[in-house]
């Protein structure tokens, strides 16, 4: 009888644990948050520190790089239930193929200002005349790129390109492998402006040489057509730019899919909910661009009304 009891209590506890760890498992949010500043990998730390627990287990995604173009490539793929990423990289995949519609906003974040980058002693040479040169061009802002080279790394392409069609920007749009290999190619004169994304102060520009970079405005000349992209923002990094310097910017944004189980619902759920209830405590100590974010902000992308939910937002 005794041994009969031990065995009965020993079942029980192996099924709860089982039943336990099977629900553990379960609520399990994997995230695609590569990028070349590291800001979205600190961001996603900083999250899992105030809404990672027993409940909900949030957890980076591996071996995903490229930043928010690889982000992206992850969630499309099924390498990983969400992914951050800037808003226009977004638009210009779901123009290009309409299977990217399905991708939803989880939650909306911060401006990621674009940084036009260029040399303050120009050495991109003005067409020569009689033979002679005619001295170097000198760039006030993004419209006077026109018909030159502009580089660009990772999701920036997308952001060069968007500038370049759509804004009638009217420059050669130059990919690069990563941030390293563009600013070189700027320092050398091989382009003559290069295209940064980020919150600001991106840190690989706060640190440059402020007697050999400047940081370009973008004007309403090319602004205006692209307002449906991009939201109004201001940079400034003293040295870099004389004050406050007009830009556009995409939006942060963390992306997910729409699922089928219950399970990976849940997950999406639990993880919208604890970032709205937590987001002041991030705004107190985490990183500074929390302090731009607004709950109720639903960005620049597809809502995701998420199956369940307390409140679904329209």
């Amino acid at each position: 009888m005794k041994r009969t009891l031990n065995a009965t209590l020993a079942l029980s506890l192996l099924l709860l644990f089982a039943f336990s760890t099977t629900t553990f498992a379960a609520e399990q949010l994997t995230v695609a948050a590569d990028s070349s500043s590291g800001t979205y990998s600190k961001a996603l730390g900083e999250i899992v520190g105030v809404c990672g627990d027993e409940n909900l287990q949030i957890k980076a995604a591996a071996g995903v790089t490229g930043g928010a173009v690889g982000n992206l490539d992850a969630l499309f793929n099924n390498q990983a239930d969400a992914a951050f990423l800037h808003s226009d990289v977004y638009f210009a995949n779901a123009q290009a193929d309409p299977a990217y519609n399905t991708l939803k906003t989880l939650v909306a974040l911060w401006k990621e200002p674009i940084h036009i980058l260029a040399l303050k002693q120009s050495k991109t040479p003005k067409p020569k005349k009689y033979m002679m040169n005619d001295g170097m061009y000198t760039f006030t802002d993004l419209a006077d790129l026109r018909g030159q080279k502009v580089g660009a790394a990772g999701g920036g392409v997308y952001t060069a390109r968007i500038l370049q069609g759509q804004g009638e920007g009217g420059f050669t749009v130059v990919p690069f492998d990563d941030g390293k290999k563009l600013l070189d190619a700027l320092t050398s004169g091989s382009i003559a402006a290069a295209i940064y994304v980020g919150a600001a102060p991106l840190p690989n520009i706060e640190k440059l040489d402020k007697n050999t970079y400047k940081l370009l405005p973008i004007s309403e000349k090319i602004g205006s057509k692209v307002t449906g992209v991009y939201r109004p923002a201001t940079i400034n990094y003293p040295g870099l730019t004389n004050g406050p310097v007009k830009t556009l910017a995409p939006m942060a944004t963390l992306l997910t899919r729409k699922f089928s189980t219950e399970k990976k619902i849940a997950a999406q759920r639990k993880f919208r909910e604890c970032f709205q209830s937590k987001l002041g405590e991030l705004q107190d100590t985490g990183s500074r661009q929390w302090q731009q974010v607004d709950k109720s902000d639903q960005g620049v992308l597809p809502w995701y009304e998420i199956p369940g939910s307390k409140s679904q937002t329209k």
